[in-house]
């Protein structure tokens, strides 16, 4: 709670400082004093400084009241608190041009690799394949112009889903005859590809599998 306050402020241990420890506290209350705050006049701390005797908290409350800290009522780490965040509105105070154009910098977030297996991730929406590839197979579905190819293949999206299998418009030139064999269009290439190796795993299990007597490639048969 106190860490980034502490930092803010310049003092020289903010990480290891522990609001437990009692010396510690004092000192950081003396820190602020000395440093930050400058309520009293330098001779008039010498109750702050006697960090080790025991009439330190009645000069530390007596502190309090002539700060007028509305938490001198509570709890030692909600009076530091409010002694802390009172020395940064002085030092904001006294420094306004200094900190009025400072910027957060925002710690940058890696963006996870993703590896989709979908193919239409990898198309690209802006080459001029898919632009004619969508021009080709909205004309065959029945779909109208649109400048945005996205929005044409969104609207056979459309079609598909309300209604699977509407009856195309009847033409000559018309070879399809429901919209979802346009898609299957799309994936004519990688079908092929699958069966091409199906049939390649098909032969490599034959020829292990095939009788150790029978050569095919010498002709012969036997030994």
């Amino acid at each position: 709670m106190f860490k980034l306050k502490l930092s803010a402020l310049g003092h020289p241990n903010p990480e290891s400082f522990n609001c437990e420890d009692e010396k510690e506290y004092r000192s950081v209350v003396l820190w602020l004093e000395d440093q930050k705050i400058r309520h009293y006049k330098i001779e008039e701390r010498e109750g702050l400084r006697n960090i080790n005797d025991e009439t330190w908290t009645d000069a530390y409350n007596a502190y309090q009241k002539d700060l007028v800290s509305p938490a001198s009522e509570g709890t030692l780490n909600e009076q530091l608190n409010w002694l802390l965040s009172y020395a940064v509105r002085l030092e904001y105070a006294d420094n306004v041009e200094k900190y009025k154009n400072a910027k957060i910098e925002e710690t940058k977030k890696t963006a996870p690799n993703v590896v989709s297996s979908n193919p239409l991730d990898n198309l690209d929406f802006s080459s001029p394949a898919f632009k004619a590839g969508v021009e080709r197979v909205s004309a065959l579905a029945g779909i109208g112009p649109h400048p945005d190819p996205k929005m044409r293949l969104a609207a056979l999206a459309k079609i598909l889903k309300t209604n699977p299998h509407p009856d195309p418009p009847k033409t000559e030139a018309n070879m399809i005859q429901h919209p979802s064999d346009v898609l299957k269009l799309l994936f004519v290439q990688d079908l092929r590809d699958l069966q091409t190796k199906i049939n390649e795993a098909l032969v490599a299990v034959q020829t292990v599998t095939a009788d150790p007597r029978t050569d095919t490639k010498l002709g012969k048969v036997g030994r």
